[in-house]
């Protein structure tokens, strides 16, 4: 009886998150890994998003769209750890915008 009743729950759910070829997963206290950093005595203000697996430079390219004015290099991909580095504080919206996207 009980699973009766939780698998129309489960489906809706899971039926609203888009197949991505990208996972960012959550930690062990279960938020989103997105962390900020400030090097040179503050003037540098970074953003860093960890914990991806899959395909990070489609991640990137999805994150471009929220920054449309921006420089080319104001998102790079950390290649030996799989980290993405933004420049600027941007840690409240994208934990939002992953949060949105099913993560």
């Amino acid at each position: 009886m009980l699973r009766s009743l939780l698998q129309p729950v489960s489906r809706r759910c899971f039926s609203t998150i888009k197949e991505s070829s990208y996972v960012v997963a959550r930690t062990s206290n279960h938020s989103l890994p997105v962390y900020s950093e400030i090097k040179n005595g503050g003037t540098q203000q970074l953003t860093i998003i960890r914990r991806i697996q899959g395909d990070v430079e489609a991640l990137k390219s999805d994150m471009t769209a929220l920054f449309p004015d921006a420089p080319k290099n104001h998102i790079k991909i950390n290649p030996t750890n799989n980290h993405i580095i933004i420049k600027g504080l941007y840690v409240n919206e994208l934990k939002h915008w992953l949060a949105n996207k099913g993560f």
